[in-house]
């Protein structure tokens, strides 16, 4: 099996979203276990049931490592941060089908607080990018049905409904070229 590693640069990046404020993007690291567990903690039960679609109180030390131990190119994640407080505001990552490589599983959480201003629209774009660069051509996302928000965003970025079932609906979003952005309904996203 080929390793395969990008670079993962320890810098962050700046973005503003589309209500003026300002966030820090950047990798997330083995380091970012804290991180993490304050991002779930940020969720409402009914933002983790949306996001896990099913009811979850906490994350063990397990997943905790497995969501921060990643290789950058097979298991991504970025990570937003208040550049106010430091905070932690969201975290978005893609894991690739080992059977089709072209295509990745996505996840976003985005805390409460900062939902409705873009954050989401913002990670999937920069991971998006990410994701071509490592090959991926496709993200597929498997959500609850009665999450309209992340339906929203999905829709908003091209994605379509590919599968029905027992209240989840999964999403493809085609990522095109690696040079190529997603399609963005800019008044609403």
């Amino acid at each position: 099996m080929e390793e395969h590693t990008l670079a993962v640069v320890p810098r962050s990046e700046p973005a503003t979203l589309r209500d003026g404020s300002v966030v820090r993007i950047r990798p997330v690291t083995p380091a970012d276990t804290g991180l993490v567990a304050e991002i779930f903690a940020g969720l409402s039960p009914e933002s983790r049931r949306l996001r896990f679609l099913t009811a979850k109180e906490e994350l063990r030390p397990a997943e905790l490592r497995y969501l921060t131990d990643i290789d950058h190119y097979d298991h991504e994640a970025i990570t937003a941060l208040d550049t106010g407080t430091g905070a932690s505001a969201g975290i978005a990552r893609y894991i690739r089908d080992q059977a089709d490589p072209g295509t990745a599983e996505l996840a976003v959480a985005v805390v409460d607080g900062w939902q409705g201003r873009g954050l989401g629209t913002e990670l999937v774009n920069q991971l998006a990018a990410r994701a071509r660069r490592a090959g991926v051509r496709r993200f597929i996302a498997l959500t609850a049905g009665s999450n309209v928000a992340m339906g929203l965003l999905l829709r908003r970025m091209g994605g379509t409904v590919l599968h029905r079932e027992f209240g989840t609906l999964e999403y493809e979003l085609p990522l095109g070229c690696p040079d190529q952005e997603l399609a963005l309904a800019v008044q609403g996203s």
